[in-house]
């Protein structure tokens, strides 16, 4: 029995969870392992091989874009299966991964149904297998069913734990400032999209207001909040995940609902820059 082993390569862990139960949820007897960044990638690469690499693109010490050049360049490594996952979906960028010789891409957010579409294709063609082989050496058995339990406990009490720490952290460091003036920006999820009218933001989360009559992502959803400011000239496509909902009115058919999204990419330098200037100019 094949036992295929994943490296989840981002900075953000609530994007690693995400990729590793789309993972577990569909193959629970897959091997993954988690690297915060490029250089731990890179460690982990030199000790150990893998089957498949899903890396994000913008990370702190070493990007993915780094990572994949390092790796092409690894002699009997170089041909380790990549694929790129990016919260820019535009042409060029896609392009530019696959002249980096990418494998392929998954663009953010993106659901688990297109997570899994995108690991078939790949581990078929690299391995030569049928999707029959992958859900066989993927299929639940009693260690990967306690890993799997061990796994959710884990990430509960973590979750639990850092909740805390997270919310005094932000208390501390991250006062949100309401804005005067109207402020629209864009949310995505899955395959939608939505304007939305900014009304409180921080480094850490935003608070928005969005029409109640459309589809509007769930209560911890990944989502991308496209910050466009200085006429096109500073862009930023932040991931988060859906934190609340709440109806602007007391009725079942209150036209509109505040939406808050917290923010994961915390470790992105040029992301923060972009929220401090933007807070600054805000205020």
């Amino acid at each position: 029995m094949k036992k295929i082993k994943i490296l989840i390569v981002d900075d953000a862990s609530f994007m690693r969870n995400i990729v590793r139960k789309g993972v577990r949820s569909v193959y629970p007897s897959f091997e993954t392992k988690e690297a915060a960044d490029g250089k731990q990638a890179q460690s982990l690469l030199m000790q150990e091989d893998f089957d498949l690499i899903l890396c994000d693109w913008e990370m702190p010490k070493m990007t993915g874009e780094e990572l994949l050049a390092w790796l092409r360049s690894e002699g009997a490594k170089k041909e380790t299966p990549f694929v790129m996952i990016t919260s820019r979906g535009d042409k060029d960028h896609v392009v530019k991964a696959l002249a980096l010789k990418a494998n392929n891409y998954i663009v953010k957010p993106f659901t688990n149904e297109k997570l899994t579409e995108v690991i078939n294709k790949q581990l078929t063609q690299s391995l030569g297998a049928t999707i029959g082989d992958l859900r066989k050496w993927g299929a639940n058995n009693s260690a990967s069913l306690s890993s799997t339990s061990s796994d959710a406990v884990s990430l509960l009490t973590a979750s639990s734990s850092n909740a805390i720490i997270n919310s005094k952290e932000r208390t501390s460091r991250a006062q949100s400032v309401r804005l005067k003036e109207q402020s629209v920006a864009q949310l995505r999820w899955q395959d939608r999209k939505t304007k939305c009218l900014v009304k409180e933001i921080s480094t850490d989360s935003v608070t928005a207001v969005i029409r109640g009559d459309s589809d509007i992502p769930s209560i911890m959803e990944l989502v991308v909040f496209d910050l466009i400011t200085n006429n096109g000239k500073d862009i930023s496509r932040i991931n988060g995940y859906t934190y609340q909902l709440q109806a602007r009115e007391a009725s079942a058919e209150s036209e509109f609902i505040n939406i808050t999204i917290r923010f994961v990419d915390g470790n992105d330098p040029d992301k923060q820059a972009h929220l401090e200037r933007y807070i600054s100019e805000v205020k």
